[in-house]
């Protein structure tokens, strides 16, 4: 499923059944379609909380600090995080309730297969998780509505931008938004840490950094080949220290880094460094017939049209009469309300 990355107690859903009709508005509910189909707010804050794991597993986000006083850096500006999350959020509520309209004008359902699949993801994440869902007010079956979402957008892209879809996406298309947003490079990349997974010291820093400009200007020079030293790393890598002769990526082009690469001639060398490691990278020349790519065709097509897509889905449902948005649920259960501190975050080096 391309579109990705757990029942409470009694009491804890008693208690939740009485906030979520306080003061006679029903808040139980994120958005409806007429009068038989309701997404629930528990969605809602559960697609909070994936985000709020996404950006503190990026370092974007502290697990130590009110999520009401952080801010998020987005396209190169200082966002508000709760606000960023909160927007977010509702847009990934319109976008499935454009997806559930779509669906049906298509006649697009979930199999039984689908939709047994998004029962046990949701409950591995639920059960990994469980305290902070409950003291948040998500049930499982919120989380389930948000893997049933995932794959019903997936199975109508793909009806729509597929090859046998009914707007097809040509392989000469796709092949120049890899040109203008993936490159091939051989790299060599140390994490500032030593074998045993200690920090390194500023001077054993500052030997790597040498080593890394040495090879650089010995590349530069024609003494040695970059890519027998790539080899070399990836032939002998450790959890801190790897390499690799053909590395073909999407980058952030609107990012420094992202710039810094895509700029680069074929041949040409960069250093990218952060707090935590340096690498050392060459650009290379795309292989377009490369068995990586070819594979990879619907990751690639899913970067190239999801946003179009996600603002088309949510066109839909902003413009479909029988639909409500319950904004008094948006406001009672926002972001710097919740408390997300505890969720399980994977640990991301670089």
């Amino acid at each position: 499923m391309k579109f990705m990355k757990k029942a409470a107690a009694l009491i804890v859903a008693a208690s939740l059944a009485v906030s979520l009709t306080a003061c006679g508005t029903d808040v139980s509910w994120a958005s409806k379609i007429g009068k038989d189909t309701t997404v629930p707010i528990g969605m809602y804050i559960y697609t909070q909380a994936a985000g709020f794991r996404t950006y503190a597993q990026g370092g974007l986000l502290s697990t130590s600090s009110k999520l009401a006083d952080q801010t998020i850096q987005v396209s190169g500006s200082d966002k508000k995080a709760s606000e960023y999350l909160d927007k977010e959020s509702v847009k990934t509520i319109k976008a499935y309730t454009g997806a559930l309209i779509m669906a049906k004008e298509m006649e697009i359902e979930l199999s039984e297969e689908e939709l047994k699949s998004a029962d046990t993801s949701a409950k591995e994440q639920y059960e990994t998780d469980k305290e902070v869902y409950e003291k948040n007010g998500v049930a499982q079956s919120s989380i389930t509505e948000y893997y049933k979402s995932l794959t019903l957008q997936n199975n109508l892209f793909n009806a729509i931008y597929g090859k046998e879809g009914t707007n097809p996406i040509s392989d000469k298309e796709l092949k120049q938004y890899i040109k203008d947003n993936y490159a091939t490079i051989s790299y060599i990349q140390q994490y500032y840490y030593t074998d045993d997974g200690s920090i390194m010291s500023e001077d054993a820093k500052a030997k790597v950094k040498k080593q890394y400009e040495k090879i650089k200007s010995q590349t530069e020079s024609g003494k040695i080949k970059f890519t027998d030293k790539c080899k070399e790393f990836e032939k002998n890598a450790t959890s801190y220290k790897s390499g690799s002769t053909k590395y073909t990526t999407l980058w952030d082009v609107t990012s420094e880094d992202g710039k810094k690469i895509m700029n680069l001639k074929e041949g040409q060398l960069t250093f990218l460094e952060t707090e935590s490691a340096i690498v050392l990278l060459q650009k290379q020349k795309i292989d377009y017939n490369d068995a990586g790519l070819k594979s990879s065709r619907e990751t690639i097509l899913i970067r190239y049209k999801f946003d179009e897509f996600t603002k088309d889905l949510i066109a839909k449902a902003e413009g479909d009469k029988s639909v409500s948005f319950n904004q008094a649920a948006f406001d009672k259960f926002g972001s710097s309300t919740r408390d997300f501190s505890n969720l399980s975050i994977p640990s991301n080096y670089y």
